[in-house]
C-alpha cells in the first residue's frame, strides 16, 4: 500500500490548478513558499482507478483530504524540507484526518516539513482548511464522476464557496474519471488564484 500511496501522491502532485506542470524543486528553508494547494481526493473515482487500497476503498467517503501542499508562484513546489520526525502520538492523533491514516507518513515529510509549522500546527491547519471548503450538496454522494462532469463540478464549487474563482480551482481526472479537486489558498486560508 505504501508504494501505491507514494505513486498516487507523485502523480497527483504533478496536476496543478491552472494546467501548470509542477516541478519538485527539492529542499528549501521551511516556510519559504508562496501559497498552499489543498488537495481533496474524490474517493469513488480514486478507488475506481487505483488498486491496493482495500481498507480505504471498502466504503468510499466522497471528498477527503489528500494533502495540504506548499507551492511556489509558477507551480513548482518544495519538498522534503528540514523538520522534526513525527512521533507515534502525532501519527495516532492526526492520521485519521486522511482517508488512509498511513498517508500521514508521506504527507508530513514531503509537504508538511516545508510549511515552516510544527506537525501539530500543520495538521490543525490542514483540518481547518478542509473544513473551510464547502462541498456542494450534489457531490456528497458516492457516484463515479466523469470528465464531462467537470464544468458542473466547477460551477457547483464556485457557487458554494464565496471568493473561490475558476483560477483557484482544478478538477483532475485519471482515465476520464474524476479523482481530485484542488483548491489554492493563501497561507492564511483565503481562496486565491494559483
Amino acid at each position: 500500500m505504501k508504494n501505491a500511496t507514494l505513486a498516487l501522491s507523485a502523480a497527483l502532485a504533478m496536476a496543478l490548478p491552472g494546467g501548470a506542470q509542477a516541478g519538485d524543486v527539492g529542499k528549501r528553508a521551511p516556510g519559504a513558499f508562496d501559497y498552499y494547494v489543498l488537495a481533496l481526493s474524490w474517493e469513488p473515482g480514486f478507488c475506481a482507478t487505483t488498486t491496493g487500497h482495500a481498507d480505504e476503498c471498502r466504503a468510499p467517503k466522497g471528498f477527503v483530504l489528500h494533502g495540504l501542499w506548499p507551492q511556489l508562484e509558477g507551480g513548482d513546489y518544495p519538498s522534503n524540507c528540514d523538520g522534526p520526525a513525527l512521533t507515534a502520538d502525532q501519527r495516532q492523533q492526526w492520521g485519521p484526518i486522511y482517508a488512509d491514516p498511513s498517508l500521514i507518513n508521506h504527507e508530513w515529510p514531503k509537504h508538511g516539513t516545508c510549511s515552516g509549522l510544527t506537525p501539530n500546527a500543520y495538521f490543525q491547519l490542514s483540518s481547518k482548511d478542509v473544513a473551510a471548503v464547502t462541498i456542494p450538496a450534489a457531490y456528497r454522494s458516492r457516484a463515479i464522476l466523469r470528465k464531462n462532469d467537470i464544468p458542473a463540478i466547477t460551477k457547483a464549487f464556485l457557487a458554494a464557496n464565496h471568493g473561490m474563482t475558476p483560477a483557484g480551482l482544478r478538477v483532475s481526472t485519471r482515465n476520464g474519471t474524476v479523482t481530485e479537486v484542488t483548491v489554492c489558498l493563501t497561507k492564511d486560508g483565503a481562496f486565491r488564484a494559483c
